[in-house]
């Protein structure tokens, strides 16, 4: 009877256990509903609403400035200003401000042959004088400007010719802040992971980022092609040199954060899917596990200052904005909780024919609309698709714990060449030599 009673006790408690996998079910469940809503409304808008989209106005031609940071990307430099000085742009209203962030490869040398080979336009060199991470780099290339737009680019793209034009033509409304373009993939083909990047490169530009773009309140504006009005730059510019995790500075999400800081001072954030460039993805496992990282890091400090700021963000923001802001980092965290409730349940769960079928549909109808729309881009084995339901569990389970416990993080960790350590970055610091 003793036994009995002992074991009605646990009763209450065992009820508790089970009601927790099922709250973390429900409240992913939600998530999920809210992002199938949202890609169907952005499919409805993309199709039937123009007010979705800027008004764009081509004889709107501003002084540009276009400022490429880079670090150890050797002759990939040289062909990024290349394909700059191809824009159908007007020659004297642009110009290319390469600065080096002591890179310990050839970098520097091939920015300054850009300099002298591409002369139809104005290319200025500066190198740091201490490395200082891409966003301070580019407050240093800011310091030899005075143009009225700012376009900050990574120096491993290569840009459509009217990439300048699209971006520019978007300011024209006036209360637009900051301005992307759409990032596409140079080596679909190379193996089932660059494949598996094109497919979610292209949705989340081409589908996902409408609803946003509605409100002008995009969560996220690529760092690859990333335009700004120079004076709201200035003005973000102290905060960027200024971040920190509890006093350890920060090098990573820049674009996250300038997206946000545009946002936040009453600005509208856009993208342009007509304004295109192509990227290099990572091909290997460790590669990708390194940038998807470094991704991860920024939701979720972007997460905690939203939520650490959300009375602001209320008052302040479209409902959309907040929603963008809050719901894609909670997904992330949520993500690791279910993985982790599976794998004490029934860890065979996911191993069904359900989600392999599904992730399959999805590859199929996705690289039918590349093939169609983006020829360039096109997958050969859109089947290569399905691979990505064993990525999301390694990226729920791995990639957001290790991000959660290494948010002091500085390491960009895509680099292979290694930096020699430096001293530490100050406000004042700037290029140590700039050619004009």
């Amino acid at each position: 009877m003793r036994f009995e009673n002992l074991s009605d006790g646990f009763k209450p408690s065992l009820a508790r256990t089970q009601v927790a996998p099922v709250l973390i079910w429900l409240i992913l469940f939600l998530c999920l509903l809210i992002s199938v809503i949202k890609y169907t409304f952005a499919l409805i808008l993309k199709w039937s609403v123009p007010g979705a989209t800027v008004k764009k106005d081509y004889t709107y031609q501003p002084t540009v400035s276009v400022l490429m940071p880079c670090f150890n990307e050797g002759k990939t430099v040289y062909e990024t200003i290349e394909s700059i000085s191809n824009s159908n742009y007007p020659n004297d209203k642009f110009e290319v401000i390469a600065q080096d962030d002591c890179s310990v490869d050839d970098s520097y040398e091939w920015m300054l042959k850009a300099q002298r080979d591409f002369s139809n336009i104005r290319v200025r060199v500066g190198r740091n004088t201490v490395n200082s991470g891409k966003a301070r780099t580019v407050c240093n290339a800011l310091q030899h400007s005075t143009a009225e737009l700012m376009i900050s680019i990574d120096s491993d793209c290569i840009f459509h010719p009217d990439a300048i034009r699209e971006l520019a033509a978007c300011f024209s409304e006036p209360k637009i802040g900051s301005v992307g373009g759409r990032v596409g993939v140079r080596n679909p083909n190379e193996n089932a992971i660059t494949a598996i990047q094109t497919f979610i490169y292209y949705a989340a530009f081409k589908i996902y980022k409408v609803p946003e773009n509605w409100t002008r309140s995009v969560g996220c504006i690529s760092g690859c092609l990333f335009a700004i009005r120079r004076e709201l730059l200035l003005e973000i510019e102290p905060k960027i040199r200024s971040r920190h995790w509890f006093g350890i500075p920060v090098n990573q999400g820049e674009d996250r954060f300038l997206t946000h800081q545009t946002l936040l001072r009453g600005y509208g954030t856009y993208i342009n899917n007509d304004a295109l460039c192509w990227t290099t993805v990572p091909s290997t496992l460790p590669e990708l596990f390194k940038q998807q990282l470094r991704w991860k890091r920024s939701i979720i400090r972007d997460l905690f200052y939203t939520l650490r700021t959300l009375p602001q963000h209320v008052w302040t923001l479209h409902p959309n904005t907040v929603l963008t802001l809050v719901l894609t980092p909670l997904g992330a965290l949520l993500g690791l909780l279910v993985v982790l409730t599976m794998m004490s349940g029934n860890p065979m769960q996911m191993a069904g024919p359900g989600p392999l079928v599904g992730y399959l549909a999805i590859g199929a109808i996705l690289a039918w609309v590349i093939r169609k729309y983006s020829a360039r881009e096109a997958v050969n084995n859109p089947l290569a698709f399905g691979a990505y339901l064993a990525w999301t569990v390694v990226s729920s389970l791995f990639l957001t714990t290790l991000a959660l416990c290494t948010l002091d993080s500085r390491d960009w960790g895509t680099r292979t060449k290694e930096q020699e350590s430096q001293p530490e970055v100050t406000d004042g610091d700037a290029s140590s030599q700039e050619r004009a």
